[in-house]
Formats: structure tokens, sequence, C-alpha cells
């Protein structure tokens, strides 16, 4: 019999600024198909939708540090997690 949903997540860790405390994303792979499902339908919508989408993917993980953030900031984080999950072999929307 096989078992699904057993697997420990991988994640992309990163800190902000001065900050010490670790922030955890999950990679595309791991992360919850409604959001990758989501995000694909987000992207066809346009630069603004998507970056709302980012914000609020974020705050689901980093809580209210996103706060904080610049857009450049997201951004970068975005690109991160892009890159980070092609590595795993996971394709996620641009």
């Amino acid at each position: 019999m096989r078992k699904f949903g057993t697997d420990k997540p991988e994640l992309m860790s990163f800190t902000l600024g001065d900050s010490s405390k670790v922030y955890n994303l999950p990679l595309a792979a791991s992360m919850p198909a409604t959001k990758l499902s989501e995000m694909q339908q987000i992207s066809k919508e346009g630069d603004e939708a998507a970056f709302a989408f980012q914000l609020n993917l974020l705050r689901d993980y980093i809580g209210d540090a996103v706060d904080t953030l610049t857009a450049g900031d997201v951004k970068a984080i975005y690109e991160a997690w892009v890159e980070e999950s092609s590595k795993q072999g996971a394709e996620v929307g641009e």
C-alpha cells in the first residue's frame, strides 16, 4: 500500500535585515496545491494581482514581518523562492 502526505516539507529559510530570526517558506512542491493553483490563476491577471498574492502568501508564512518589506524585498524573496523551487524540480508561475 502507498502512503502519501508523509514527506517532510522542503523549505527556503531566510532572514530579514539585521534580524537573526529565521523564516521558512515551503518550496513549490511542498506548498499546498490550492496555493499553487491560486498562483497560476493570479498570474493571468497581471502584475498588480500577482504582487498582492505574493504579499498575502508571505503574510501566511512570516506574519506581520511582511509589513516591513519593500517592494524590492518582496520581489527578491519571490525570485529566490522560484529559483529554489526550480532546483527542487517544481515548475512555478512567474
